[in-house]
C-alpha cells in the first residue's frame, strides 16, 4: 500500500509537470505568433514607399540582372533585405520580365514579386503623326521607349536589311503608317521593326492594295505621293483633288512640278516662296528637271493623304496653285493660260505683303 506521503509526492510531481507543459504550449505559441508575424512582415506587410501620388514607375531594361533589379528598387522598397530573400524563395531571379512598371504603394513583398514575375507592364504609347520629316521618324519611335533612335538607324543603314523589307535607302520612310500605337517599353530594335512590318501589312489590306493597282502604283508609290499631296495643302477636302491633279500629270508624261519637292531639297525653315534658280537644283527630287516620282517621300505621310491618293478625283484639272486670299485653298485650272492668270494673282499678293522668300 502507498503512503498518504507517497501521494502527495506524485501530485506535486504532477502539477509540477502541468506546469511546465502549460509554460512550454506558452513558450511555443509566443514563437509561433512571433514566425507568424515574422512572416507577415517578410511577405504581406507593405514593402513600398509611399508617395504624394501613392505609385512608383519602375522600368525594367531588356538586359537587367536580378542585381540590376535590386538596384533599380533602391528607392521603391522600404526594406530591401525582406525584398530579396522573398523574391529568391518565390524565384524572381530567374523570372524578370521587362517592360515599364506602375507599382502601388500598398504592396507587400508577395505581391510586388507576383507583379514582376508575371509581367504585368503598362504600354508606352509611340504616336507617328502625319507630315513629320524623314528624319523625324525614328526619334519619334524611340523618344518613349528603352532603344536608341541610332539603334534603327544602324538597322536602316543595312542595305541587305532595307532591301529584304522591300525598300532601299531612300523610300524606307514607306515602311511607316501615321498613327498611335502601344509597346512595351523594353521593346527591341528588331521587334520594332516586326512590329511596324505587320501594321504595314494591315494598313495595306486587300482593298487599298487593289486601289493602288488601279491607279498604276505600288504601295510604296502612293505613300510617295501622299507625301506630296500631304505637302501642298492643310485642307483634307482638298487632298483628293490635289491628288487627282498629280496622277493627270504622271499619265500624261509630265514633270509632277511639285514645289514640296523642291522645298525638301533647299531645306530652308519658314521658306514660303520658290524661285526660279531654286528649281535648277540637281538632284531626283526636283520633279521639275525629272519625270516620275521621286525617289522616296519627302514626309510621313497622315493616312488620310494615303486615302486621298487612294480615292483620287476625277477631274480634267492638270494645275493648281494657292489661292491669293491666303485661305489656304487652291485656284485649280485645266489650261496653262489658266493657270497662269491664278500664279500672277498669287505672286501679286505675296509682293503685296513684302513675302520675298
Amino acid at each position: 500500500m502507498t503512503s498518504i506521503t507517497d501521494d502527495f509526492g506524485l501530485y506535486i510531481c504532477l502539477c509540477h509537470m502541468k506546469k511546465i507543459v502549460i509554460i512550454s504550449l506558452f513558450c511555443l505559441a509566443l514563437i509561433g505568433g512571433f514566425l507568424a508575424w515574422l512572416g507577415y512582415t517578410y511577405v504581406v506587410q507593405d514593402n513600398v514607399v509611399d508617395t504624394p501620388d501613392a505609385s512608383h514607375e519602375l522600368y525594367i531594361g531588356a538586359n537587367w540582372t536580378y542585381d540590376s533589379l535590386l538596384f533599380g528598387l533602391d528607392s521603391v522598397l522600404i526594406n530591401k533585405t525582406s525584398f530579396d530573400r522573398v523574391a529568391k524563395e518565390m524565384n524572381l531571379p530567374n523570372k524578370i520580365r521587362p517592360g515599364k512598371y506602375q507599382i502601388a504603394s500598398d504592396l507587400g513583398n508577395r505581391d510586388l514579386i507576383n507583379i514582376l514575375r508575371s509581367g504585368q507592364t503598362k504600354d508606352v504609347k509611340v504616336i507617328l503623326t502625319g507630315s513629320i520629316s524623314r528624319n523625324q521618324i525614328f526619334s519619334k519611335i524611340t523618344e518613349p521607349l528603352e532603344i536608341d533612335s541610332l539603334d534603327l538607324t544602324n538597322m536602316f543603314n543595312n542595305d541587305s536589311l532595307v532591301e529584304s523589307l522591300g525598300y532601299n535607302t531612300e523610300s524606307w520612310p514607306c515602311l511607316f503608317i501615321a498613327n498611335t500605337y502601344f509597346f512595351n517599353w523594353a521593346t527591341t530594335a528588331d521587334q520594332v521593326v516586326q512590329r511596324f512590318v505587320s501594321e504595314h501589312a494591315a494598313f495595306w489590306d486587300q482593298e487599298r492594295t487593289t486601289k493602288a493597282q488601279e491607279i498604276d502604283l505600288t504601295p510604296n508609290e502612293v505613300v510617295i505621293l501622299a507625301s506630296i499631296v500631304d505637302s501642298e495643302t492643310m485642307m483634307d477636302t482638298e487632298m483628293p483633288m490635289i491628288a487627282g491633279v498629280y496622277l493627270n500629270r504622271l499619265q500624261q508624261n509630265w514633270p509632277l512640278g511639285a514645289d514640296p519637292t523642291i522645298r525638301y531639297l533647299i531645306n530652308e525653315e519658314g521658306r514660303q516662296r520658290v524661285l526660279y534658280k531654286d528649281l535648277e537644283v540637281e538632284s531626283p527630287y526636283n520633279t521639275y528637271k525629272n519625270l516620275g516620282l521621286p525617289p522616296g517621300p519627302i514626309l510621313l505621310p497622315s493616312t488620310k493623304a494615303v486615302d486621298a491618293v487612294l480615292n483620287a478625283a476625277n477631274t480634267e484639272f492638270m494645275f493648281f496653285c494657292a489661292k491669293a486670299d491666303f485661305s489656304g485653298y487652291h485656284a485649280f485650272a485645266r489650261t496653262n493660260t489658266q493657270h497662269e492668270r491664278n500664279r500672277s494673282a498669287y505672286r501679286r499678293a505675296l509682293n503685296q505683303r513684302g513675302i520675298m522668300r
